[in-house]
């Protein structure tokens, strides 16, 4: 299993690097400048994300992008923030930024896609990248890769990884045994996820608002309580962007190569934190968006790309509090424990709202990937698919729960097996690894309608605004 890890991390290591990075980067450029800067409309999107819409659609706009943020916002803006900060340095977090600035672009474009081209099936709007790739560019085998690549995805980020990370928090904050956290977890889920997207975006109307109000409080408590070190903060965010974590340990003779090495490793890092952080690229959030109750298109895909301005900002602050903390330079405090580290400088309150707010934005990501992979099991099966995968689904956290930490608390049931297979750091490589099947099927997707993504844009974005 120890070498299975090593090649997974090699393989996303290249994928990842520069090849992807020149992909991402360069199609959220073309399609910024494609489309007239459409990152203009944020503001306006955001005050329109609220406003009733009695257009065709199973939620709501605004339950569409509740679940979005939902399913984003936990180990792509915290846990997967700090473990880019641990593993690229600090200069990983101003690649995520600018990639997220670019990304505005593609996430409006895959959301308008799946809107524009959705279908009914049993009484629910659904679409995605999946019913595009088959409707429109006749191409069924794309889309299954990119329904198979969401279905493993929804189960390793969506219920291991996220379990898991609900279950340790709460072990290394309480003490408390992960198997009934992982228990707990599968009961919470199943009330949620039983009640379909209709249900799911209810939950995530009123859960999403609440722990974002909560964490960025504590995580602006946190910057303000260390003011003096936020210039240090900033230019070491900057600094680190060109040269990696490889300049704050290097001596004097380190090689032009090695610091070439490192700065490539941050852009990489912070990349592909970027692209799951805010899901743009990933095509994940197209299927949410084709559930929205909307007047057209454009009109839900310019809402859809606000997520992206509300996970990057999260980003920000979680990475910004990480620096501050100074304890992204340890090799011993890693993902949820680095964050904890963080936040416990603010007394008797940091962690427990820590904790909170991890359990809430963990759950909320749960229950969104629910969704996705059932939507992509319909999408390859038929409907009758979905009671099967909300039982395996539910299966699935309550796994991760309890056999990530088994080896932590002394158990003697295939410690090594654990330790690797099931570990956080294992975790975080398959899921860059699945984020690459569904990735790289929906830029291709993307780039086929740049046409007519672009005459759709000029005929219905500018009547909203203007």
């Amino acid at each position: 299993m120890e070498a299975l890890l090593h090649y997974i991390n090699v393989l996303n290591g290249f994928i990842w690097g520069p090849p992807m990075i020149l992909l991402i980067f360069g199609l959220g450029i073309y399609f910024t400048f494609h489309l007239g800067f459409i990152q203009k409309y944020t503001f306006q999107a955001i005050r329109l994300s609220i406003k009733k819409d009695n257009g065709a659609g199973t939620v709501s706009s605004f339950g569409s992008l509740a679940v979005m943020v939902g399913a984003t916002v936990g180990t792509g803006s915290i846990l997967g923030v700090t473990t880019a900060v641990a593993e690229g340095g600090p200069g990983a977090i101003f690649w995520m930024v600018v990639a997220g600035l670019f990304n505005f672009a593609v996430k409006y474009c895959e959301c308008t896609a799946a809107v524009k081209y959705r279908v009914q099936r049993s009484g629910e709007y659904v679409g995605g990248p999946m019913y595009v790739m088959t409707r429109v560019l006749k191409m069924k085998w794309l889309a299954i890769l990119f329904a198979a690549g969401t279905i493993c995805m929804a189960l390793v980020a969506g219920a291991l990884l996220q379990a898991n990370s609900i279950a340790d928090v709460l072990r290394e904050g309480y003490s408390l045994n992960p198997w009934i956290i992982g228990f707990l977890v599968a009961i919470f889920t199943s009330v949620v996820t039983i009640g379909g997207v209709k249900r799911i975006a209810a939950y995530s109307e009123w859960l999403v608002p609440i722990m974002g109000s909560v964490y960025l409080l504590i995580a602006i408590v946190v910057v303000m309580m260390n003011l003096p070190k936020i210039p240090h903060a900033i230019w070491a965010v900057f600094a680190g962007a060109f040269t990696g974590k490889a300049a704050w340990g290097a001596a004097a003779g380190t090689s032009v190569y090695a610091l070439f090495t490192a700065a490539v490793n941050a852009i990489g890092l912070g990349v592909s934190r970027s692209v799951m952080s805010t899901e743009a690229g990933l095509g994940s959030a197209a299927i949410a968006a084709s559930a929205g109750r909307t007047s057209g298109a454009a009109r839900m895909g310019i809402i859809s790309a606000t997520s992206v301005f509300w996970t990057v900002f999260i980003c920000v602050l979680s990475g910004l509090v990480v620096v501050l903390a100074g304890d992204w330079q340890n090799p011993n405090v890693y993902a949820a424990n680095l964050c904890n580290s963080a936040f416990k400088t603010v007394p008797y309150i940091g962690t427990p709202i820590l904790i909170f707010s991890l359990i809430i934005f963990s759950f909320t990501t749960i229950i969104g990937w629910s969704y996705y992979g059932e939507k992509s099991l319909q999408f390859l099966f038929g409907g009758r698919w979905a009671k099967p995968w909300r039982i395996l689904y539910v299966l699935t956290c309550a796994a991760g729960g309890g056999l990530g930490t088994a080896f932590s608390l002394g158990l003697t049931i295939s410690p090594d097996a654990f330790e690797i297979g099931l570990s956080t750091r294992f975790m975080w490589g398959l899921t860059v690894l699945m984020m690459t099947l569904m990735t790289l099927p929906n830029l291709y997707m993307l780039w086929r309608l740049r046409h007519k993504l672009k005459t759709e844009t000029k005929r219905n974005l500018g009547k909203l605004f203007h």
